[in-house]
């Protein structure tokens, strides 16, 4: 594990590659070299160690508070918890008894709609089966709650792992089919009486979500805010779907407002014939693997040894499973987050890291007003309307002010499998019972312990919990310019998040509304074209690129971030000229500590896994791209013109 006394460790560094050559080679080389990625990790990075040293905090208070559970709610319910996930001879001897209520209704299924009857009480445990459903601020008036209702009922990552005919991808579907037909043998193992599974069975399964596929958008239309935000009327969309019966589905379901937003109409039209031509007993076989697929870690250890060996060893490359009160760690902050973050809260984030945090989104929040004023491209009308954004920013630092109340949820010291049913259950029951109910502004959607941080878009808010304000993303102790370098651009990564291509179609209020002259927006897209043609020409591997559409709004934060921040660590320094420490100026320091941040391993399967999925670039694009983007930098460390890590001018990606 690094040292975290020293903000900037030159052990870490690699001086044998140039600052102007690679600067986040020349920053992470020898942490690089030394940190290889762990067997149980797909990759291992600044992100990794921070939950790594999190996660033996937290497993010391679980331990502790499974084995003496008194004392506050908080401490006695994750005790509980934990307890319960950790018995495994109580797993081993359960097998998958805890799903036997549902496996029989699957198998009572005669007609579809049997099928749909129990696709939805499958939804009320958190399997999503056939789509996806929540419920978030409305697009048009965040103070109000609406449903969100989404494609889904894909087993692989996303679409195109159905659609694409290279070797790899077909090599990746004939291992899931050997896997859903693993699992379903499992199952019929575990379960008296279940249907015993063949691989044609699997293929049938294939066969059926390879046609959800084809109608479902790609992982960049997904992330098109104006083709998916469609309102529709819940009384109307019995037309949609008229077997299934969308609409009363819906209401059956706890929709009690009269319209839903629904990603893809298309893709419910085409799920409605598939249904209809598809065999029930394949349905079945479909509803049994998603039952099983969502609580594989809940069940026997065969149950989740399969599920290891294909979702993290064969598309994640990991070699070994974590230690189960990893596991379980992350288990606990998905099903009871905010229980253990009290725990974690308590121990781990002084008020004082707090303050010193909010005084740093002060400077970065003024940083980013100054940057809109200061685009000259964009018209004053604009301007205005984005200064009126930026004015509309709230934050939250550190933990809730008020903790989420669990005294509905029951959770027991028996059935693992039974108490995530319950917290599934639990968590629906909340969502849905307050569709009448104003938004409620203080809620926080991740748990206060995560190594995370996230802008809402609906709420016009940036969120940063106290797990991510720890070395090296913050050191209570260090100087400005490594915090600003590290977290500040984290910050102002997030605030920028509010101006990327799809923040930025949302006003001050968090509705969706185009508040842009049309030769502003498109000015916009120009500049972000750009973006987009840097991060395409991005090489990962040698037959593989960064999405450079996929990952813009990402790139467009990391961009503006760094640059508010560096902003933000000159109004905080008020102009003073400090001496340099470790023989590093202060901007040097800031922009080192950039680079620390975000220093990753990959297993190569993880690499391609990431480019097809996720909306971040690698470690080594997030430090360099921007950089090579950014005069300051250039200036700092004394770049030549025509260096590798400094764009020609003319080249430069510049929006804020």
């Amino acid at each position: 594990m690094t040292d975290t006394s020293r903000p900037i460790d030159p052990a870490m560094s690699d001086t044998g590659t140039a600052a102007e050559d690679d600067f986040y080679r020349h920053v992470n080389g020898g942490w690089l070299d030394a940190n290889p990625v762990p067997a149980a990790y797909g990759s291992w990075g600044a992100f990794h160690e921070v939950s790594e040293r999190n996660q033996v905090l937290l497993r010391e208070l679980l331990e502790d508070a499974a084995a003496k559970p008194e004392g506050t709610a908080a401490r006695r319910m994750a005790g509980l918890y934990f307890a319960a996930a950790m018995d495994e001879d109580a797993l081993a001897k359960a097998g998958a008894t805890p799903l036997a209520p549902y496996l029989e209704r699957i198998e009572a299924a005669r007609t579809v709609a049997d099928i749909r009857d129990v696709t939805r009480d499958l939804v009320r445990i958190g399997v999503g089966a056939l789509h996806g459903l929540g419920v978030a601020p409305d697009f048009e008036d965040a103070s109000a709650y609406l449903v969100y209702v989404g494609q889904g009922g894909l087993g692989l990552p996303e679409r195109d792992y159905y659609l694409k005919d290279d070797d790899r991808s077909v090599a990746i579907r004939d291992a899931y089919v050997t896997h859903v037909a693993n699992q379903l043998a499992n199952l019929g193992h575990a379960t008296a009486g279940a249907p015993e599974a063949t691989r044609e069975d699997a293929q049938r399964i294939l066969a059926f979500e390879t046609r959800l596929a084809e109608a479902s958008y790609s992982a960049e239309q997904m992330r098109d805010v104006q083709l998916t935000m469609n309102r529709h009327d819940v009384a109307a969309l019995d037309d949609l779907m008229p077997g299934f019966g969308l609409g009363s589905y819906l209401v059956e379901l706890g929709v009690t407002s009269p319209t839903v937003n629904i990603d893809n109409a298309g893709f419910f039209s085409a799920l409605e014939v598939a249904l209809a031509e598809t065999p029930v007993d394949t349905l079945r076989d479909y509803l049994r693997w998603n039952l099983v697929q969502n609580y594989a870690s809940s069940l026997a250890p065969a149950f989740e040894d399969e599920a290891f060996d294909f979702y993290n060893r064969t598309l994640g490359g990991q070699k070994e499973m974590r230690p189960r009160w990893k596991r379980m760690i992350d288990a606990a902050s998905g099903d009871i987050g905010e229980l253990v973050s009290q725990l974690y809260v308590d121990a781990a984030f002084p008020e004082s890291a707090k303050h010193r945090c909010e005084e740093m989104v002060d400077h970065l929040l003024s940083a980013m007003g100054a940057a809109i004023r200061g685009a000259e491209w964009m018209s004053d009308g604009t301007k205005s309307q984005a200064l009126e954004k930026l004015a509309g920013f709230s934050y939250k630092i550190g933990y809730p002010d008020v903790w989420r109340d669990y005294s509905a949820l029951a959770i027991g010291r028996g059935s693992f499998a039974e108490n995530r049913m319950a917290c599934a259950r639990f968590e629906y029951d909340r969502e849905f019972s307050r569709l009448s109910e104003p938004v409620d502004r203080a809620e926080w959607a991740m748990p206060a312990h995560s190594v995370n941080a996230y802008y809402h878009p609906l709420l016009n808010e940036i969120v940063f919990p106290a797990g991510i304000l720890q070395p090296p993303f913050f050191h209570a102790e260090a100087d400005d310019a490594v915090n600003f370098g590290a977290v500040g651009a984290v910050i102002g990564h997030e605030i920028t998040h509010g101006f990327d291509d799809q923040g930025s179609h949302f006003d001050a209020t968090g509705a969706l509304r185009d508040w842009w002259t049309e030769a502003d927006r498109a000015e916009f897209d120009r500049r972000a074209a750009v973006l987009v043609e840097q991060f395409d020409a991005f090489e990962v591997a040698e037959d593989l690129h960064v999405n450079g559409r996929l990952t813009l709004g990402e790139n467009i934060a990391d961009l503006g971030g760094l640059k508010i921040a560096l902003q933000a660590l000159r109004e905080a320094r008020g102009g003073q000229s400090d001496a340099p420490i470790d023989g590093l100026s202060a901007e040097q320091r800031f922009f080192v500590s950039w680079a620390t941040v975000w220093r990753t391993n990959y297993t190569e399967e993880y690499s391609r896994l990431l480019v097809n999925v996720d909306p971040h670039s690698p470690a080594r694009a997030r430090v360099n791209c921007p950089l090579a983007n950014t005069p300051a930098f250039a200036t700092a460390f004394g770049l030549r013109e025509g260096s590798p890590m400094l764009r020609a001018e003319e080249i430069r990606a510049h929006i804020w």
